[in-house]
């Protein structure tokens, strides 16, 4: 009788072209998240990755979350950010072997390049040197089929390259404007909407609609001067009713003075305003929001 054979991958035909989707979610932290350790931050928690052929059939799907090496306990953040919970990172296998996983999926699909959404490929390779030097060449190779599509695809839509976010171009192809933070769901975002961006399956008025928008965002954060002295990510600061109170009604007076005779706010006033609650210790509220009509 002939020997058995090991674990041989199941090839798909070699003449077929196919594409391959792929988002990571990372290791992530507040300021006052002091038992993280910060020199290894950044490593892989959970992939997902969406295999179709050239004409956009769904053929794989792949996701696991990731044990990582040296912060395997998430903050509370993390964890509220992405929706996993810390006994999936305890049972779930290490960085290398999920890249053995993904290499025996690539070996059955055979794809050029691996598509993201952002610069996932220089975080992850940050991570192998920092993390996983003695990484084996033939998993590092997968990395280097990493390739950024943002360029491509907003260039087709908006008629040049845009830095946007994966929600914005969600919202573009009538999806709904957020992003999941999921690896496998917004690995499969991210296939639906070059899918649709390729065949033409936008809407030009929600294209027109979002640079309008992200205009205004830009102005907006360029305009805020305060937020640097207290980030965000602080613990709450505390500050007396009677000052929240009267920084609330000063931002009112300031509004209305537009608002009175049916002007648009200027998104400077708008900054300005997130600034005087920034500095009262309230959250912002005034950040130009994609409003659905």
């Amino acid at each position: 009788m002939p020997p058995k054979e090991k674990n041989k991958v199941k090839q798909a035909p070699k003449s077929a072209k196919y594409y391959a989707f792929f988002d990571a979610e990372y290791t992530c932290f507040m300021n006052y998240d002091t038992k993280f350790d910060r020199n290894h931050s950044n490593e892989v928690i959970s992939v997902g990755i969406v295999i179709c052929d050239q004409n956009f059939n769904l053929l794989e799907e792949y996701y696991t979350p990731v044990c990582p090496k040296y912060n395997p306990i998430l903050t509370k953040y993390c964890k509220e950010l992405t929706g996993l919970k810390q006994s999936e990172i305890f049972a779930a296998p290490s960085f290398d072997l999920v890249l053995q996983d993904i290499d025996v999926l690539l070996q059955q699909y055979p794809v050029n390049a691996i598509y993201v959404w952002g610069n996932d490929r220089v975080t992850i390779e940050a991570g192998i040197r920092k993390n996983h030097p003695l990484l084996s060449k033939r998993l590092r190779r997968n990395i280097t089929k990493i390739t950024d599509i943002t360029k491509k695809v907003t260039e087709r839509a908006f008629g040049h390259p845009m830095t946007v976010s994966l929600s914005d171009m969600k919202y573009v192809c009538g999806m709904e404007h957020k992003t999941a933070h999921n690896a496998l769901e917004d690995a499969k975002d991210l296939y639906m909407i070059t899918k649709d961006i390729v065949k033409g399956h936008y809407s030009e008025e929600r294209v027109r609609k979002l640079e309008r928008y992200i205009g205004q965002r830009d102005a907006y954060h360029r305009f805020r001067r305060f937020r640097k002295l207290w980030p965000l990510d602080e613990e709450p600061r505390k500050k007396s009713r009677t000052f929240k109170s009267a920084s609330e009604k000063y931002i009112k007076e300031l509004k209305d003075f537009y608002t009175q005779n049916g002007e648009e706010i200027p998104t400077a006033i708008l900054a300005l305003c997130d600034d005087i609650r920034n500095l009262s210790g309230m959250d912002a509220r005034d950040c130009p929001k994609l409003i659905e009509k």
